[in-house]
């Protein structure tokens, strides 16, 4: 089960993030806006997709709040995730 709410940086004040579902015409897996601070993620992965999708637009909404001379790129933040999704597999972190 994902969350609809998404609490960043929660100790500073940071920003309330809403996680919706739903579907692309295209053949993305989710997408951050940050003007909305919210994520959404097809509706049609499986399950371990949309948690994969849901740590990799978390990285990007995580990004979004650093320098521009310190933005991750999109490939650093696609390997980061799949590797901190199976980190967290592995251990059963998410139950």
């Amino acid at each position: 089960i994902i969350a609809e709410i998404i609490k960043l940086h929660p100790g500073i004040g940071g920003h309330i993030i809403k996680v919706k579902f739903v579907e692309f015409d295209d053949d993305r897996c989710g997408e951050f806006d940050t003007y909305k601070n919210e994520i959404s993620i097809c509706k049609n992965l499986a399950q371990s997709q949309k948690e994969v999708t849901l740590l990799h637009e978390i990285i990007h909404a995580l990004n979004s709040t650093l320098d521009a001379d310190n933005d991750m790129g999109h490939i650093f933040i696609e390997s980061l995730s799949q590797q901190l999704y199976q980190v967290i597999t592995d251990n059963k972190l998410f139950r």
